[in-house]
């Protein structure tokens, strides 16, 4: 199937528009070499489960909706699971959709959907991709075109985990799960899940946390590979996910807690965005690659 190439002699990305969007590679170019910077995706596979990307878009919001429901300014509103093997609503549409590129240049392409059976959101995703120098950049927006709602926004990229693999994301705070993943306490990180300071990623983490009180900035570095990412965005709070056993893990800049629209207080309050019809959302994220001198 048709992908997307960015090649700016630094950096090559490689976009899959029927999969959401998302990004099958990501990869630093350097000594006639192709050095995966997100882990590489499986076409084929993506288009049944997005899962196996580099990387996909989460809109219009991020992660689970608790019961499928949430109440909002007066009414009880009823969000279908969007997919089959998920209890709960889980990362929005746009990551389940094909998307259609509306330019591109050889660094960058910009790409769109409209979800008008998202019920009950309905709203246009713009998705667009630039390599600059050693930075990519993904600026994601969203456009209400249905009633009043809560919106929020994110982006799901897998990195390889290496037996080195070190991680810096400072937070003040994490949600500790149920074993549905829904948060239930709001605590101080905890000594396993506390990257405030670079440190190694141990192989027997197994974290599956939200994070609150980020700075909007992260690091992550491989000294065996020599290279590390710069992570930035314009939100302050992430997702940290690290499976025991498997070659990733994943970072997830997000803007609203997990199951924002249901924790106590506004939906505001936990980050969510109200959007009247016609009013938009746009988040920002960088990955900047470095590669320290022999």
């Amino acid at each position: 199937m048709p992908t997307l190439r960015l090649d700016n002699g630094v950096l090559r990305a490689e976009v899959l528009p029927e999969a959401g969007a998302g990004l099958l590679r990501f990869d630093l170019l350097r000594d006639g070499d192709v050095a995966p910077l997100f882990r590489p995706g499986d076409a084929y596979a993506a288009l049944r489960d997005p899962r196996t990307l580099a990387c996909y878009p989460l809109v219009p919001w991020s992660n689970r909706i608790g019961s499928g429901r949430f109440a909002f300014q007066g009414q009880t509103i009823e969000v279908p699971r969007t997919r089959d093997d998920e209890p709960y609503p889980l990362h929005g549409h746009g990551w389940l959709m094909p998307w259609h590129a509306v330019s591109q240049t050889d660094t960058s392409v910009e790409l769109a959907v409209m979800v008008d059976h998202g019920r009950p959101f309905r709203y246009l995703a713009v998705q667009r991709y630039t390599l600059a120098g050693n930075t990519l950049d993904i600026a994601l927006t969203v456009r209400n075109e249905g009633a009043t709602l809560p919106f929020g926004l994110g982006v799901h990229p897998f990195f390889p985990r290496t037996a080195d693999v070190r991680l810096r994301a400072g937070a003040t705070a994490m949600w500790q799960s149920a074993p549905d993943y829904l948060p239930t306490v709001l605590q101080a990180p905890s000594s396993d899940a506390d990257f405030r300071k670079l440190r190694k990623l141990e192989a027997s983490a197994a974290i599956n946390h939200s994070f609150e009180g980020w700075d909007g900035r992260a690091e992550i570095v491989w000294p065996s590979r020599r290279m590390s990412v710069q992570i930035a965005a314009d939100t302050s709070r992430y997702v940290l996910y690290t499976p025991v056993a498997y070659d990733f893990f994943c970072f997830e800049p997000i803007d609203h807690a997990i199951n924002a629209h249901n924790l106590p207080g506004l939906p505001q309050d936990h980050g969510l965005t109200i959007l009247g019809t016609g009013q938009s959302l746009q988040r920002s994220y960088q990955f900047t690659v470095n590669q320290p001198a022999a």
